[in-house]
């Protein structure tokens, strides 16, 4: 019981200080942003053996770090690093509340530590998100379209008895059938889930013109978001999709608002840096590596660590008058993408529009075995052609990454979704 209204009261502080730091200007973010390093950058030499190490192997100490464009001077760790290290990451001085296991999309799986008020903030972002966007805590009811991977409880919660942040899940596994019926019958307020998995939803309500699946709201996250599919979610559930960036090392990151003219980033929960290949700030406009500290993280201290996204920054922001830095977009996983032997880094966006602008195609998958090999594989509508398709395809990606690439084009039944539920477009496995 102690630990319940323990619970409740840092709930209640945490929410109160998230909906009070939106409206905040940029100025007082930076400034609440840099306190917040500090505080977590002390906790992390004094208690963290990592990091002690980390610090003392190149003579730095917290005090060296004045402000927020000194973190340069630490060095960037990565998730190879942190699955190695494990125990000497956790800090010796806190009790360990709950415990979060990454998707492992990259091929490792990371289990974070969290305390209670860690992981409240952590749960307390993706709740602004959609506060923000016109969710209603106490009345609206939320249908998680995700994995059984992620582990999202299916037991009611306290307070899920009394209405308030009521839930459903539906399983992306299950057939589409299933899914649609749940649904109905649960009739959300509000969608959560991959983009992927609601778009395929959509295509059958559409087709099928499906009644009694109406949500106020839809968000997308923990996958790119192409404009096909944005515009096919929206017309067939008439709403204005939200996306969503997020990461299980920080949770919610950046998000839309109504204006989406970006993602406001969560400047208060999470301090992000945008680096070139030599680790150097990029301009605004400029594809970079993605580098998060989450500043609630106290119990896994998570600092100047390498996501393996790439996105774009603007350094801008909205004109919806709230406070905080834009994010232009994400533009996938560093190992989505393609690349050549010259070096270069080929976008999945570029791919998509050339497997969108070809008829016949419901959906697809470019997977890059070797530095010169391409296997693109394709689920076929009742439209497709012939394999003629095949030759198109791969002239037009002759035109992007060069003729000296082995393309080869193969129709499939299914695009087979990874363990943790997410359907990827485009892999590379170099």
């Amino acid at each position: 019981m102690d630990l319940m209204i323990k619970e409740i009261i840092t709930n209640m502080k945490v929410l109160h200080s998230l909906k009070s730091n939106v409206w905040l200007k940029t100025s007082q973010l930076e400034e609440l942003q840099e306190r917040k390093f500090k505080m977590l950058l002390n906790h992390a030499y004094h208690n963290v053996p990592y990091y002690r190490h980390l610090f003392d192997s190149i003579k730095l100490k917290p005090e060296d770090i004045k402000d927020c464009k000194d973190m340069s001077k630490i060095p960037i760790t990565t998730k190879p690093q942190i699955q190695k290290m494990k125990d000497e990451m956790v800090a010796r001085n806190i009790n360990v509340w709950v415990e979060h296991k990454t998707s492992g999309s990259t091929g490792i799986s990371l289990v974070i530590p969290s305390t209670m008020e860690d992981a409240i903030y952590s749960r307390g972002m993706y709740e602004r998100a959609r506060v923000e966007n016109g969710f209603r805590i106490l009345r609206d009811s939320l249908a998680y379209i995700f994995s059984p991977f992620l582990r999202i409880a299916e037991t009611k919660k306290w307070h899920e008895i009394f209405g308030i942040r009521r839930k459903e899940i539906i399983n992306v596994f299950e057939p589409l059938d299933k899914q649609i019926e749940k649904l109905k019958k649960v009739r959300p307020d509000a969608l959560w889930g991959y983009a992927s998995a609601i778009k395929l939803l959509a295509k059958i309500i559409e087709e099928r013109k499906i009644e009694g699946i109406s949500p106020r709201l839809i968000f997308t996250c923990s996958e790119l978001l192409d404009p096909e599919t944005r515009h096919l979610i929206n017309s067939a559930f008439n709403v204005n999709l939200i996306n969503v960036y997020a990461a299980w090392e920080s949770g919610c990151m950046a998000w839309e608002c109504s204006e989406h003219a970006g993602y406001h980033m969560n400047m208060d929960q999470v301090l992000m840096e945008f680096v070139d290949e030599n680790g150097e700030k990029v301009k605004r406009g400029e594809r970079g590596k993605v580098i998060i500290t989450n500043l609630h993280s106290f119990a896994m201290p998570i600092i100047r660590y390498e996501l393996g996204d790439y996105a774009i920054p603007t350094y801008e922001e909205c004109r919806c008058s709230r406070g905080g830095y834009l994010l232009k977009g994400v533009e996938g996983r560093c190992d989505d993408f393609i690349k050549l032997s010259d070096n270069r880094l080929v976008a999945p966006p570029i791919l998509w529009s050339i497997m969108k602008s070809i008829q016949g195609i419901s959906e697809f998958q470019i997977v890059q075995e070797k530095e010169d090999e391409i296997a693109v594989y394709i689920v076929k509508l009742e439209e497709f052609r012939d394999v003629s398709v095949f030759g198109e395809v791969e002239k037009e990606f002759m035109k992007i990454l060069g003729s000296d690439i082995s393309i080869s084009t193969k129709i499939v039944e299914r695009i087979e979704r990874e363990k943790s539920g997410k359907l990827r477009s485009v892999i590379s496995r170099i």
